[in-house]
């Protein structure tokens, strides 16, 4: 068997006294300056170290070496007590209390539940599902992960729901940071939907931090907009172009359906197929149709013009949001819009009802052009995590998820593109022929 030698990375003041390879695993005997002095858990008196040692080897999981398990091994030391008699163990500093594995372990762990659930981790790893979700809690709870720092600064918030499992009354709040749009963090995950669960959110942040909020951004839930007038004080709503769309659209294809109903009651079977697939047309941005779907849609308006005029007043409303500098500008272009689509019999009376219910949020979405995008992509992360477990029963387990997934999503990248040809340099150096 051919031998080699490598350097071991160590915490700080242990050292290697042997080792020994056992089937595919490796055998590292450790050693550490033991205390002098030490203070009595019973008594709570501090006196000289009285050190035994333990007849037994202890056996702790450290990191993988080439693909391989690899253990520290010890003798472990306790301090008796003359006065009380108590026996209490000096737990070592590379490792927690009633534990069977490293910190570097755990961190190990953490990396790999990152993008992965905790069955899969470990079945990798040879440990239980139940040993994962305890490494999880120990290493939140020790970097306060679930705690908000009061001296952060916040000054654009978004909130927004999610179902926890399908065909069950199960759902979760999430308040994110929007301050950097380019990098969101989750701040809090509260069970419900509702104004108590916006309100449980917002309340982990210290009043302070409310005031500090400028813009918050959510969609039309009366509930979350109830919530932040009060604790954010100081936050301007935002109401993005996103949800003003999607309530549009629904309202226009209210209308679409009602336009062509009797002319498609004419058509047949093969006919209606084909006036199907024209309505992806009929949706999608003229720039993006080519010459042969723009004939299409042309001849389809030939036989129904108020189809036509829907699908101008839909265009317009994108035209809008797209090319109006300001709220007041676009207050006027859309009174315009609305008078329009008023003499025309074209009848949106839903959505205008909605826009004077949000007017202000709506038009707040001009002044800065802030969107919610953020917080949809979050809520997809959270989709896609739910998927992968199969759904979440508690809003506790969702935030521990979003916190690997997304909060400490860097921990994953061990190296990066530069780093790697650093190395790669360096190697060719040191090997280069002489």
């Amino acid at each position: 068997m051919t031998r080699v030698t490598i350097e071991v990375d160590l915490p700080p003041e242990l050292s290697v006294t042997a080792y020994q390879r056992h089937g595919n695993g490796h055998g590292f005997e450790i050693s550490w300056p033991l205390p002098t002095r030490c203070r009595c858990d019973s008594c709570r008196r501090e006196d000289q170290a009285d050190v035994e040692f333990k007849d037994t080897v202890q056996v702790v999981r450290d990191l993988d070496i080439w693909g391989q398990p690899s253990f520290w091994i010890y003798r472990p030391a306790y301090h008796r007590r003359p006065y009380c008699n108590h026996r209490q163990y000096l737990i070592p500093p590379f490792k927690r209390k009633d534990t069977s594995y490293t910190y570097r372990f755990e961190q190990q762990v953490l990396r790999l539940l990152i993008g992965s659930n905790e069955e899969e981790v470990a079945r990798r790893l040879g440990i239980s599902a139940e040993m994962v979700g305890l490494i999880v809690r120990h290493q939140l709870a020790d970097a306060h992960a679930k705690e908000i720092d009061p001296q952060r600064v916040l000054s654009d918030v978004g909130l927004d729901e999610l179902s926890l499992k399908k065909r069950h009354q199960l759902y979760a709040t999430i308040l994110t940071d929007l301050t950097n749009p380019e990098r969101p963090e989750v701040l809090a995950v509260a069970e419900g939907r509702d104004e108590a669960a916006a309100r449980k959110c917002l309340e982990k942040l210290a009043e302070a931090q409310r005031r500090q909020v400028r813009a918050y951004r959510a969609d039309m839930a009366v509930a979350f907009h109830n919530a932040c007038r009060e604790l954010l004080p100081n936050a301007k709503p935002v109401v993005d172009r996103f949800h003003v769309a999607k309530k549009f659209n629904e309202a226009s294809d209210g209308q679409r359906k009602k336009i062509s109903r009797a002319y498609k009651a004419k058509l047949s079977k093969a006919q209606r197929k084909e006036f199907r697939s024209l309505m992806w047309e009929f949706r999608r941005d003229p720039r993006e149709l080519t010459k042969e779907e723009k004939e299409k849609l042309e001849a389809l308006f030939a036989k129904l013009p108020r189809l036509r005029l829907l699908y101008e007043f839909r265009l317009r409303f994108q035209k809008i949001f797209d090319t109006a500098k300001d709220g007041r500008k676009a207050y006027r272009a859309l009174v315009g819009l609305f008078l329009d689509m008023l003499d025309f019999s074209v009848e949106l009376d839903g959505f205008i009802k909605t826009f004077e219910q949000w007017q202000d949020e709506i038009l707040n979405y001009f002044e800065a052009r802030q969107t919610s995008g953020p917080v949809e992509g979050i809520n997809n992360k959270a989709r896609v995590i739910l998927k992968r477990s199969y759904g979440l029963k508690s809003a506790d387990s969702l935030w521990t998820r979003l916190i690997l997934d997304l909060n400490r999503a860097t921990d994953v990248i061990l190296y990066t593109i530069g780093q790697v040809h650093e190395l790669v340099a360096g190697f060719r150096a040191a090997f280069a022929c002489t």
